[in-house]
């Protein structure tokens, strides 16, 4: 079976777009957060986004 010509290009696409993604995620995630496990970051971030919760609830009531 052979690939139609559009089906390559949309499949290159895709992969650019995928590229670009993976390089959004990276840029916004602190290097050292890639080597730290699922409890570390549990404790580095729960606080931040309970924090977080707790004012965006105040601001509606």
């Amino acid at each position: 079976m052979s690939e139609r010509p559009g089906l390559q290009d949309d499949l290159q696409s895709l992969e650019r777009f995928r590229d670009w993604l993976q390089s959004l995620v990276a840029a916004q995630q602190p290097l050292e957060e890639w080597s730290m496990s699922r409890e570390q970051l549990r404790e580095r971030w729960l606080p931040r986004l309970q924090e977080r919760d707790h004012f965006a609830s105040s601001l509606y009531f």
